[in-house]
Formats: structure tokens, C-alpha cells, sequence
């Protein structure tokens, strides 16, 4: 799950859907249409040029608790992958 939070405090959930060159497309929760999101002089901004951050977590309660924002796009990798463990 990724978590898009703008600067005014908004935070909408989505699910990440294709990640391509200095851009992220996002299905959103509860929207009809995926969002874009361009990486625009080191910051990633909306189609309407707002700045947002992302945010990663397992789970709904792992992010609440924590309130830990990665500073990167992508997580660090965990020791075991889920395809190795469920091999």
C-alpha cells in the first residue's frame, strides 16, 4: 500500500500501478481514474503541480504507529523476499 500525503495534510491510500522514468501512476482509493504523479526538480509533484510525498506500509496500523516517512520512493528490501519464503 503507498500513501500520498500533499502538504496541506491530505493523505490519500492507493496502490501502485506502474513506475516509469521520473513518474509513478497511482490507483487511488475510491477514485475512478489512476493519478499521475511526475518527479519534477527533486520533488514529486501531482498533475495540477501540487507537492506530495509517499509513504510505504504493510499495513494501515504499521504507518499510523510509526509516522515514519521514507524519504526514498522505494523501501529498503527485506532479508527474505514473500516469493522466497513461500518457496
Amino acid at each position: 500500500m503507498i500513501f500520498i500525503r500533499y502538504r496541506n495534510g491530505r493523505l490519500l491510500r492507493g496502490i501502485l500501478l506502474a513506475l516509469g522514468d521520473q513518474m509513478v501512476r497511482v490507483a487511488i482509493e475510491g477514485a475512478d481514474d489512476a493519478a499521475v504523479f511526475r518527479l519534477a526538480s527533486g520533488v514529486w509533484v501531482t498533475e495540477d503541480c501540487e507537492v506530495v510525498t509517499f509513504e510505504f506500509a504493510d499495513d494501515e496500523t504499521s504507518l499510523e504507529h510509526s509516522g515514519k516517512v521514507l524519504e526514498t520512493l522505494f523501501p529498503a528490501p527485506a532479508e527474505t523476499s514473500n516469493l522466497q519464503r513461500v518457496m
